[in-house]
């Protein structure tokens, strides 16, 4: 399954005039995907505990009521005919041919996708015209959505107490309607409003992660707190005699400068960070650890006749070491491999499944085997006999 870009637009094209540049609009782009999630399947997944869930319903032209899951049963039968929409995040975690979606877009690195939120919407449904921070592909599954894309919009022109983001001034400059099996593009900051045409509207959107810069470097920072030595303290430079005791001088802000530079352009300190923070997982999506636990003796034979596959809640990447060797990044932590093992930790990285091949990529490394022991003791593989 590929997704099929107007001709005759390369992936290599797409990412040169499109990406977080401007919208396109892939018409047909999803062909013989069944689309077989129903909206009564999706109102199930908005019911359970664990899920996040939400509810937006029009009630006048700037009138909006949120409301957030789970929801009960009883209020689905009591919503009105009209103008209300329901949106449930990572359904790709819970329903396996939904996170297959994602190897449509295998031209964008994998630990940039955050999520397959699902909304279904009835006649008029819609969340307003807003804009995201984030890239999204928006995938048309049943059902019609029209789609009215303005220019980028500034963040503070929003209607005043409002439960949801909704612009204040919005002029649209294109509009489209898609149909099952349509793709929008859409880049970070561009307004746009979907408005469902129908009682069936299922509009799938494929949404990438975007941290602020705020927020990296609050977690680079706390990064820097757990692993810089307690024990490295300030230090002076060559001192002279000053007419002022309480001058700070250029001297020492120098040294200040020099110190911390020296953690904070640690190239290898910094890949190490952004590799565990890109692949953390959101707090709700907890995975608890497995209570049987695994020697390397006991996985080695246990995939004689059993397959390793990666929970649905994790996320895996990996990076070559500046000094040689390669980092394994899963779940927010890191794993130091040598550089032979670079088949088998692709292998984890690209693959939803494997098995006794997965160690023989390579060589039945020592090394290796004990990453995956304790990748299956954390849960962040699982072990499946079929």
């Amino acid at each position: 399954m590929q997704l099929q870009l107007p001709f005759p637009l390369s992936p290599q094209d797409f990412l040169h005039r499109y990406w977080q540049k401007k919208p396109l609009l892939m018409r047909n782009a999803i062909q013989g995907y069944d689309f077989d999630l129903s909206p009564q399947e999706l109102a199930g997944l908005a019911c359970e505990e664990d899920v996040e869930s939400r509810m937006v319903l029009q009630q006048g032209e700037n009138s909006w009521d949120l409301r957030h899951g789970p929801f009960d049963e009883a209020v689905f039968s009591r919503l009105p005919e009209t103008n209300w929409t329901l949106l449930v995040q990572d359904v790709d975690k819970y329903i396996p041919h939904i996170a297959a979606l994602m190897q449509l877009f295998h031209f964008i690195p994998s630990w940039r996708f955050d999520d397959i939120m699902i909304s279904y919407a009835v006649t008029g449904g819609s969340v307003g015209p807003h804009t995201d921070t984030y890239d999204v592909f928006l995938i048309q599954a049943q059902g019609k959505r029209r789609w009215q894309i303005g220019n980028k919009a500034p963040s503070d022109t929003l209607l005043p107490d409002l439960p949801v983001r909704i612009l204040a001034e919005y002029e649209p400059e294109q509009e489209w309607l898609l149909e099952p099996g349509d793709v929008l593009y859409l880049p970070p900051g561009m307004a746009h409003w979907g408005i469902a045409e129908d009682d069936a509207c299922m509009t799938w959107s494929v949404g990438l992660r975007a941290p602020s810069v705020a927020e990296m470097l609050g977690s680079f920072t706390q990064y820097l707190l757990d692993h810089v030595p307690e024990e490295q303290h300030y230090y002076d430079p060559a001192l002279a005699p000053q007419d002022s005791p309480a001058e700070i001088r250029p001297p020492a802000l120098a040294q200040v400068d020099a110190q911390l530079n020296a953690w904070l352009n640690d190239a290898d300190m910094k890949q190490r960070w952004f590799g565990c923070f890109s692949t953390e997982i959101k707090a709700h999506l907890f995975i608890e650890p497995p209570e049987q636990q695994f020697s390397p003796e006991q996985l080695f034979h246990e995939l004689q006749h059993a397959r390793l596959q990666r929970h649905p809640f994790s996320r895996y990447a990996w990076a070559s070491r500046p000094g040689g060797g390669l980092y394994l990044f899963v779940c927010g932590e890191v794993f130091e491999l040598p550089e032979d093992c670079k088949a088998g930790v692709v292998q984890l990285c690209d693959q939803a499944g494997s098995g006794q091949e997965l160690l023989e990529t390579c060589g039945n490394s020592r090394p290796f085997l004990h990453t995956v022991t304790e990748l299956l003791n954390q849960n962040w593989l699982e072990l499946h006999h079929d």
